[in-house]
């Protein structure tokens, strides 16, 4: 059993993730070897495979205690869900999420492990990066490995004594306790493809009582949003949207920041006892419970179809889907429109909506608007009322809600 988990996730891009994993395993000490180290590598759709490479990895590593393990994932899934997925993979007790676009320099990870084990109030450790934002920028660039080896060996040195304790960690690079998991869980999905997926975990992270160290004694280089560029979207867009579903999920007007602490946020890490129905998010489908019913405002002689989007994000195609769903609909099937009031403005959104089916007047009472917020474990009971899903392209919300309907056998409708 690996004592040491080291979870990467890759989207394309393979020369930048090999150069990673090499470095990676190039900067392990024998005492961290010894213990046992698996590095997963969790493909998140890549359109090709560098198969023989995978298979020589496996190989080769091995022999020296270090099982690499190649997780498939069929389609993108984003960021959040891709990072779950690989973390319900992981059987160490210290685990590391990172990004598939860093360069590890020597002993970059000692110091985050003596953190992390000696300290048991500390959730989260995190290293300097040289690209990141907050306090653990650095904000350089170098040009070869041996000039980011010799750079980081300076900075650790200098920052040897150095720990910062702050709000929140760049999700680039993080390393936490399997207990840590267990008790907050993983990536919410509301955040689609990715950005402030990370804010809100670390928040959570601390809710629930742990600290979030800042490691002057380890350094890696991050290139950045290697990945993301990938993508034809503007990148903006999901900064913003999700910016403003972190914002609402957490009743946040300010975000001030004074001396590395955002302060607004610790008045609500003070002013929220951790919940577990609340604040856990599950990893994976079998953290989910089934038991749960839930009494909606639906008709139950109709076949209930239900239609979850990234309801702000302009590439979604959910206001196509919606108009199409009402043109093809049966007289006995029911549209019900999820819209959590804790991510989302529901009446802005409920108007929205109304607006552009104008012409779909006649139809307009099949719609059922739902706004409540449910538990993130009773996720899957939720969906498990409905009799069959509406698919969203452009959506990776919608696309996780149908991942999970397909474990529950439910028919996805796409037109």
């Amino acid at each position: 059993m690996p004592y040491y988990s080291f979870m990467i996730l890759c989207y394309n891009k393979w020369d930048v993730t090999k150069q990673a994993i090499k470095t990676l395993i190039d900067s392990f000490e024998y005492t961290y070897i010894n213990k046992g180290i698996e590095i997963l590598i969790v493909d998140n759709g890549s359109k090709c495979i560098p198969q023989q490479w995978i298979n020589n990895s496996k190989s080769r590593y091995i022999k020296d205690n270090i099982n690499i393990i190649y997780i498939q994932i069929e389609e993108n899934m984003g960021y959040p869900i891709g990072v779950n997925i690989g973390l319900a993979h992981c059987k160490g007790e210290i685990i590391a999420i990172l990004n598939n676009d860093l360069i590890f320099p020597k002993d970059w990870f000692n110091g985050l492990a003596n953190t992390i084990e000696e300290n048991e109030s500390i959730g989260i450790a995190a290293p300097y990066l040289s690209y990141a934002y907050g306090v653990q920028n650095i904000g350089i660039r170098l040009d070869s490995i041996e000039e980011i080896n010799i750079c980081g060996k300076k900075i650790m040195n200098e920052n040897k004594d150095k720990i910062i304790f702050t709000t929140r960690a760049v999700g680039a690079c993080i390393v936490l306790k399997k207990q840590v998991l267990e008790k907050v869980g993983g990536n919410d999905f509301w955040y689609g493809i990715g950005h402030f997926d990370d804010d809100d975990l670390c928040l959570r992270i601390r809710i629930a009582g742990y600290k979030i160290a800042i490691v002057g004694n380890s350094f890696v280089y991050h290139i950045g949003s290697t990945s993301f560029k990938e993508l034809k979207e503007d990148i903006n867009n999901f900064v913003y949207i999700n910016k403003m579903k972190f914002y609402n999920k957490w009743k946040l007007k300010n975000d001030r920041v004074i001396n590395s602490n955002y302060i607004d946020r610790e008045a609500i890490i003070n002013d929220n006892n951790f919940n577990k129905k609340r604040h856990y998010i599950p990893i994976s489908y079998n953290d989910y419970r089934l038991e749960k019913q839930f009494h909606l405002s639906v008709n139950s002689k109709k076949e209930k179809l239900l239609l979850v989007a990234d309801w702000n994000n302009k590439y979604s195609s959910w206001e196509r889907k919606i108009k199409s769903i009402l043109n093809t609909k049966k007289s006995n099937e029911e549209l019900n429109l999820w819209i959590p009031s804790r991510y989302f403005n529901f009446l802005e959104l409920k108007n929205k909506i109304d607006n552009c089916i104008v012409n779909h007047q006649n139809k307009k009472d099949s719609i059922i608007y739902i706004n409540e917020n449910i538990n993130p474990i009773d996720l899957m009971s939720f969906i498990n009322q409905f009799n069959s899903l509406i698919k969203v392209e452009n959506d990776f919300v919608n696309k996780y809600i149908l991942y999970l309907g397909n474990i529950l056998d439910k028919p996805c409708i796409d037109v």
